[in-house]
């Protein structure tokens, strides 16, 4: 491991990165710290509100950064872990900042706060800076991962803000937001005490956590409703919302056992696709969507849980045949490739269990959602997509009893549940003011 000084760089090999920051755990006197990371363009400046991880928000819709969880040792230090994935970085960020922020004192009441950078493949520890200097700041922007010449590095920062994450993150183009909250909306019931039995999170580096959260991430418990061929005749006229997405093509069905590569054999037109997945049985499973140079594009199931189903999203070119590469590891599974004609509406709310796509065709309003989940600790993503590609955030939660509220755009928008871990709802209500700078209970 290299020790590096304010300034310092290092060349970073392109790969998957895990960066902790490292301080004393809050009490006697020692605030509470949280770590985040903005993404940012040419300019410096980020592209929108997606573009900060943070507490409330903790993975950016590409999947390139997330901020995992944090892990305690014996010695009264606590750590918040993030992991970059540079081959995921769209073109258009060129920096990542990683900052550390505090709402109860200062960093100079923060012993011990260092920034650590480590390889996801093989724990080596590549840099280490140590923050010296901290007084008066409410934030520090710690390190960054930046290009340079078509490969990435990283540098220690180490530049404080009096300003908290609110005036740091708009030094960097978001506008910061942090109105009361509105009269009768029902509050998270954080304070609900937890199943016995719920595993508790590791307190040792923290390999355990990641795994777990990656997989509640991206696993799906089996859902609520069979998945059944739904066949609609081509429309005469104008067209439908569903239509804006895609045309109807012939299902495909293919069923096996084990890891193998499946070319689907039926003309699929330019525009979204679903893809369901069955397992029986448990042990990994996964499944994605294959580019042109047969490396993994789209991730459409990404589980251990026993007796997986689940419904991805993904949108086709038309221009080559669909490849799906299937991992099980000897299990048996089928996969089935329908049009997106066979969705449900949303309407004014849903439940259901497990990965799953509905059609919402509403007016502009607030969703808002919840996972009801046996894990101590789950993580839940809600994502719209517009007919031309767009996408929007509309969950993004990691906690013990993960919900949210957000905008929901004006239809038609395919809603796409793309992590669950447990039985999930969604409510479409009036719109509100959002509440984007407003802290979730500790």
């Amino acid at each position: 491991m290299t020790e590096i000084v304010k300034g310092g760089n290092l060349p970073v090999p392109g790969q998957v990165w895990r960066i902790a920051v490292v301080r004393r755990a809050a009490g006697d006197g020692v605030p509470e710290v949280d770590a985040s990371a903005l993404l940012l363009d040419a300019d410096g400046r980020v592209r929108g509100d997606g573009d900060l991880v943070f507490y409330n928000q903790p993975a950016h819709t590409s999947g390139a950064v997330r901020l995992l969880g944090q892990v305690r040792d014996e010695e009264q230090r606590v750590a918040d872990w993030l992991e970059i994935d540079t081959a995921r970085v769209e073109p258009a960020v060129q920096r990542i900042v990683i900052t550390a922020s505090s709402e109860d004192g200062t960093f100079g009441q923060v012993p011990g706060l260092h920034i650590r950078t480590t390889s996801a493949a093989t724990g080596e520890q590549l840099a280490l800076y140590e923050v010296d200097d901290a007084s008066t700041e409410t934030a520090f922007l710690l390190g960054e991962f930046y290009r340079r010449d078509g490969a990435w590095k990283f540098r220690a920062v180490g530049q404080g803000y009096d300003s908290g994450l609110v005036g740091l993150a708009t030094d960097f183009g978001i506008v910061g937001r942090d109105p009361e909250p509105a009269p009768g909306d029902e509050p998270a019931p954080e304070d609900e005490p937890a199943p016995e039995g719920e595993p508790a999170l590791p307190e040792a580096i923290p390999e355990e956590l990641l795994a777990k959260v990656r997989e509640a991430e991206a696993g799906a418990a089996a859902p609520a409703r069979a998945r059944v061929p739904a066949q609609r005749p081509a429309r005469v006229g104008p067209q439908s919302d569903i239509e804006l997405f895609g045309e109807d093509f012939p299902e495909f069905v293919r069923s096996g056992k084990g890891t193998t590569t499946i070319t689907v054999d039926v003309p699929i037109p330019a525009g979204y696709v679903l893809v369901d997945s069955t397992r029986k049985g448990d042990g990994y499973f996964g499944v994605d969507s294959l580019d042109e140079k047969g490396e993994c594009d789209v991730l459409l199931a990404n589980t251990t849980l026993e007796d997986h189903e689940g419904r991805g999203l993904l949108r086709h070119d038309g221009r080559n045949p669909l490849r799906l590469r299937v991992n099980a590891y000897g299990s048996e599974w089928t996969i089935a490739v329908r049009p997106v004609s066979t969705v449900e509406e949303l309407g004014r709310g849903a439940r259901g269990r497990g990965a799953d796509v509905l059609l919402y065709t509403g007016p502009a309003a607030l969703l808002s959602s919840r996972l009801h989940t046996r894990f101590g600790h789950a993580y839940f993503h809600v994502q719209g997509n517009e007919p031309d590609g767009r996408d929007h955030l509309l969950a993004n939660v990691a906690s013990r009893i993960p919900r949210d509220a957000r905008p929901l755009p004006e239809g038609p928008l395919l809603v796409q549940v793309k992590s669950a871990e447990g039985e999930w709802s969604l409510e479409v209500r009036p719109p509100k003011e959002n509440r984007f700078w407003r802290r979730a209970s500790r």
